[in-house]
C-alpha cells in the first residue's frame, strides 16, 4: 500500500512533486474544510489553517505526522498530537527572512505616511497640496523595541541597526549571553514599551500571548509610538487599538494579521489614515515559500523513516500507533 499525503489547501506543486517522485500517493483537499475520507487514509496531514484537535486525530487511524505548511501551530492540539504518537512539525527558518524584510517594510511605510500619501495622488485629480502636508518620521537615532527575540525579532533588529536605530529587546527566554551588543535587553514588556518610539511584536503564538497587548498596555507606549504586529492578530486586543488609535493614544500602527481574518467588512483600522495594512502576506515570496515547501515535504520523509523531523515540536512515543 502506498503511502498518502493529505494536503488540506494548496500550498504549492513542489510539494506534490517531491513527494510523488519518493513514491507517495498525494491527495489535495478542497482549501476549506478537513475531508474525513481523505482524513482517512492518510499517513501525513498538512492542515493548513484547519484545526488538529483530538476528534480529528480519532478519524486519523493512520496519521504519524501532521507537517505544517508555516511556523504558527496555535491550531494544532500538541499534546493529543503526542498522546496519539503523531508528531507535530512546522517550517521553522524558511520564511524568518522575508518577514522580517515585511516588518521594516512597514515600519518605513508607518514612518513616512505612504499610504495616505500615496491615496492623496492615486486620484484624478491628485491633491498635491493635502500629499505635502503630511510630515513623516526619521528612524535614525530612534528606539524601536523588539516583542520576541527569536529568529524573525533577531533578524528585524539586525535590519534596523543598520537605520542607526536603538534597539531594545524584551524576551523572558532569551539569554542574555547571546544578545548581540547592539540590543539592550529590558527587564520588563512594560519598560520596553515605555522607552520605545516603534514597538514591533515577534512573539510565539498561543493562548499565553492572547490580548498580550491591550488597553493598558498601550497607554503605557508613547503618543508618538507606531505599533508593528506581523506574529498574530491575537496578540492585540483589537477593540483597545482601535480606541487607542482613535484617541490619539499612540500615533499609528502597522499590521499585517488581525484578529478575524480573512478580515471583516469595514473594520474600522481599514478606515484610518494612521493604519497600513497588509494581508498576512509577510511570508509571500517565492523565496521562503520553495524552502517551505521543501522544509514540509523533509519533515514528512523523515518521520516516515522513522527518524525524527528536523522541525518536530513534540516528542511523541514511536511505538504502537492509538487505534
Amino acid at each position: 500500500m502506498k503511502r498518502c499525503v493529505y494536503s488540506v489547501i494548496d500550498e504549492g506543486e513542489r510539494i506534490r512533486q517531491l513527494l510523488e517522485e519518493q513514491g507517495y500517493e498525494f491527495l489535495q483537499g478542497d482549501g476549506k474544510t478537513i475531508e474525513e475520507e481523505k482524513l482517512a487514509r492518510c499517513d501525513a496531514l498538512i492542515p493548513g489553517k484547519c484545526y488538529v484537535t483530538e476528534e480529528v486525530l480519532q478519524k486519523a487511524p493512520r496519521l504519524q505526522i501532521v507537517s505544517k505548511f508555516g511556523v504558527g501551530v496555535d491550531k494544532i492540539d500538541i499534546p493529543a498530537c503526542t498522546r496519539h504518537n503523531v508528531w507535530v512539525s512546522n517550517t521553522a527558518l524558511t520564511n524568518y527572512i522575508a518577514v522580517a524584510e515585511h516588518t521594516i517594510a512597514l515600519m518605513l511605510a508607518a514612518a513616512k505616511k505612504l499610504y495616505p500619501v500615496s491615496c492623496a495622488l492615486h486620484k484624478q485629480q491628485p491633491d498635491w497640496d493635502r500629499a505635502k502636508s503630511y510630515s513623516s518620521i526619521e528612524l535614525n537615532g530612534k528606539t524601536l523595541s523588539v516583542i520576541g527575540l527569536g529568529n524573525i525579532g533577531r533578524r528585524v533588529a539586525s535590519l534596523a541597526h543598520a537605520f542607526d536605530m536603538k534597539i531594545v529587546g524584551y524576551d523572558p527566554y532569551a539569554d542574555s549571553r547571546k544578545a548581540p551588543a547592539y540590543i539592550t535587553l529590558a527587564a520588563t514588556l512594560e519598560d520596553a514599551l515605555a522607552e520605545a518610539d516603534f514597538v514591533t511584536l515577534h512573539v510565539a503564538g498561543g493562548e499565553s500571548v492572547r490580548n498580550m497587548i491591550d488597553a493598558s498596555k498601550l497607554a503605557m507606549m508613547k503618543r508618538e509610538a507606531i505599533l508593528i504586529n506581523t506574529t498574530r492578530g491575537f496578540v492585540v486586543n483589537e477593540a483597545d487599538l482601535i480606541d487607542a488609535l482613535s484617541n490619539h493614544v499612540i500615533a499609528g500602527a502597522a499590521l499585517d494579521v488581525f484578529e478575524t481574518e480573512p478580515v471583516r467588512e469595514a473594520n474600522p483600522l481599514l478606515l484610518m489614515d494612521n493604519v497600513i495594512a497588509t494581508p498576512h502576506n509577510a511570508a509571500n515570496t517565492p523565496d521562503a515559500r520553495l524552502r517551505s515547501q521543501e522544509q514540509c515535504v523533509r519533515n514528512i520523509l523523515c518521520a516516515m523513516n522513522g527518524e525524527r523531523p528536523p522541525f518536530a515540536l513534540n516528542n511523541p512515543e514511536r511505538g504502537q500507533k492509538d487505534a
